[in-house]
């Protein structure tokens, strides 16, 4: 009989003991903390249609919404894609239109740290309804694998062209004068092409930059400037002149320095 009750007792003493074994096989309270995958930088945009310059304003601004720093990864200097729909149809893709250098590129942002981003096109638009879909391109470690998106939409309405005014002056070449464009270190990049010659001023606080000229493939002329009292001016004769329609950037690169690229009209 003894020996009977020494085995229930046995038994129940290991019960016991594998019921502690499972809570503490649980995710313990011992520390009391749960690490918790942090969330993707937010994404506030802005976009606004100039008919008269034909230029789209675009701003991005992007937050760190965690209460520790988080590591940001952008894989090239592209920070945010845009897309200008008409409907159904893509008529502005600034990922697909504008180059951008390849480099990967890693930051640490600080909590509630806000870094804001503004880009002007030139862009033609005919009157009517437009969307700009904006979708940002940093990756947070350790967050989910999504992107942060945003939409804003564009009203366009048609420009009166001014009455034409008879003039005696004999026609001039046929030469075509961009909007200035700013990337960069570069600001109020001007843009002038005559034929084959192509005419670019500006300014930068850089002491000396390369240049390049190129379809995005295939370069077409390059060389260095050295900037004159924050203030620079050259000319880029190409062998041959542009065919119609084919699109041409200018790459700008400080020494030592980040890529910035204008389109060529």
């Amino acid at each position: 009989m003894k020996k009977t009750w020494l085995l229930v007792v046995v038994a129940t003493m290991m019960l016991v003991v594998a019921a502690c074994g499972k809570e503490e096989a649980t995710p313990s309270d011992v520390d009391g903390n749960s690490s918790a995958a942090p969330a993707l930088l937010t994404l506030e945009t802005d976009a606004s249609y100039n008919a008269d310059l034909k230029q789209l304003s675009a701003t991005v601004s992007m937050t760190n919404p965690n209460e520790g720093p988080v590591k940001v990864t952008f894989n090239s200097s592209q920070r945010f894609q845009l897309t200008v729909m008409n409907g159904e149809t893509t008529v502005f893709d600034y990922g697909s239109e504008y180059m951008f250098t390849e480099s990967i590129i890693e930051e640490t942002w600080e909590p509630g740290e806000t870094k804001v981003f503004d880009e002007v096109f030139p862009l033609t638009l005919e009157s009517g309804e437009y969307t700009v879909d904006f979708v940002s391109l940093a990756q947070v470690e350790g967050a989910p694998e999504m992107a942060a998106t945003d939409q804003k939409t564009l009203s366009v309405e048609a420009v009166e062209a001014p009455p034409a005014e008879e003039s005696s002056e004999e026609p001039t070449d046929e030469s075509s004068e961009q909007p200035a464009q700013t990337d960069g270190a570069f600001s109020d990049v001007s843009i002038k092409r005559n034929g084959n010659l192509i005419e670019v001023a500006g300014y930068t606080n850089v002491e000396e930059f390369e240049w390049s000229v190129s379809d995005g493939h295939n370069v077409f002329a390059q060389g260095a400037s050295q900037p004159t009292a924050g203030g620079f001016t050259f000319g880029v004769l190409l062998d041959e002149e542009p065919t119609s329609g084919q699109s041409l950037f200018l790459e700008m690169t400080p020494i030592g320095g980040d890529v910035a690229s204008f389109r060529i009209q």
